[in-house]
């Protein structure tokens, strides 16, 4: 491993053993008169290294010119979409066959006569009461929400993408599939830091869970989360570019 060498953001010039706190985080540059974060620099030298920013890796796309950025990585994995596909499938099978008994009740509590094949909204011999239909809706909403996302995921992980546009005027984070997606806006000249964040917690079963993304953090406090579905090469290339363009 590389030893670590502090260099000055501003002017680049190594900063001398006796200008570096690690207790207080903070390095000095005598030359600039300014301190910097010894953390921020720890992290920007782990993420420059071995970066070819000429040779962006594969499904990473992007265009630095003239104070514009446009940086596209697509989230394409075989592995995540062929597990995203199955639990989606297992899921949604079993829910299916309860929203089906749903749709009956409403149907036959509307007064449509339902084909023979369609699941019975019987219950001990009697019509389901629109009451107990109701009920059904509200207990199968979170599941049916889960099994959306789930089909979300699948597609994310064949088709979708994450792209950062950014100009002076301003810059947005884009995450979907196509023309579908959320955006979220900020101000490039706001930026302070961007970085890679790995969150760990454990579930309700105690099993331990982690989820990585890239953050872009303003002046103001404000954090921006995404590139959770990236590859770990992908994303790693995205946070290097975004901070060589946007934190100064």
């Amino acid at each position: 491993m590389d030893t670590f060498i502090p260099r000055c953001p501003t002017c680049s010039k190594t900063i001398l053993s006796d200008d570096v706190n690690v207790a207080k985080d903070i390095i000095y540059c005598r030359s600039c008169n300014l301190a910097h974060s010894l953390s921020a620099l720890l992290q920007t030298s782990e993420l420059t290294t071995g970066i070819n920013f000429d040779r962006p890796p594969l499904g990473v796309h992007y265009d630095l010119a003239s104070g514009h950025l446009n940086v596209s990585a697509t989230h394409r994995s075989l592995g995540m979409a062929t597990g995203t596909l199955a639990m989606a499938l297992f899921w949604n099978g079993i829910v299916s066959v309860f929203v089906l008994i749903a749709i009956a009740g409403t149907l036959k509590n509307l007064g449509v006569t339902l084909p023979t094949w369609f699941p019975s909204p019987d219950m001990n011999g009697s019509p389901m009461s629109t009451g107990m239909t109701l009920f059904l809706w509200i207990f199968l909403t979170p599941f049916i929400v889960i099994g959306v996302s789930m089909m979300g995921a699948f597609f994310l992980s064949v088709g979708g993408r994450t792209e950062v546009q950014a100009d002076p005027t301003g810059g947005t984070v884009f995450t979907g599939v196509g023309p579908l997606g959320y955006r979220r806006r900020f101000m490039p000249s706001h930026v302070s830091d961007v970085r890679i964040e790995d969150k760990q917690w454990r579930d309700s079963d105690g099993d331990r869970q982690q989820k990585t993304n890239i953050i872009i953090e303003t002046k103001e406090g404000k954090l921006i989360r995404f590139g959770s579905m990236l590859s770990s090469e992908r994303r790693k290339f995205l946070t290097a570019v975004l901070r060589k363009f946007l934190v100064r």
